[in-house]
């Protein structure tokens, strides 16, 4: 079952994959630590994946346990900019 959630919308977001996770690529791997913006978190098969875009106009998927999140300031994603 795949299902969309987006109250999440515009949150900062840092994704933190634990090392050599096989869940993750090395795309996965060269964002880790960059900050970016929850366009949504997706829902498959149980599991919450957040969908991060970074300043980069890049969207890559993390786990959402994986991710700090940070709520303060102006939500917005690079939707919002254009």
């Amino acid at each position: 079952m795949h299902r969309h959630r987006t109250p999440l919308r515009g949150v900062k977001a840092t994704p933190r994959p634990k090392p050599d996770d096989p869940n993750y690529s090395e795309i996965n791997y060269s964002y880790a630590g960059q900050t970016g913006r929850i366009h949504e978190v997706v829902e498959i098969d149980g599991r919450q994946l957040a969908k991060i875009g970074f300043d980069d106009r890049k969207i890559v998927y993390y786990m959402l346990d994986d991710v700090d999140l940070d709520d303060s300031g102006d939500r917005r994603t690079f939707h919002d900019d254009a």
